[in-house]
């Protein structure tokens, strides 16, 4: 049985991509520069901190296994 942890970490980037997407991408024209943007560029960091972590792990994991 996997960990409760484990099961949320691809989720939770995923969401992270969303919500950034949203806020960045899919904004309107008159939000651009306030709050919901810088919100947005944060979300989508985050999104692409978190995917470089679970990349890592999975590399190492693969390595430990071998």
């Amino acid at each position: 049985m996997k960990p409760k942890k484990q099961d949320w970490t691809i989720a939770r980037t995923l969401l992270f991509a969303i919500v950034g997407a949203m806020n960045t991408f899919f904004i309107k024209p008159e939000d651009i520069g306030t709050w919901k943007n810088y919100f947005g560029y944060l979300f989508l960091l985050i999104a692409v901190i978190h995917a470089i972590f679970i990349i890592k792990t999975y590399f190492t994991r693969n390595a430990n296994t071998k």
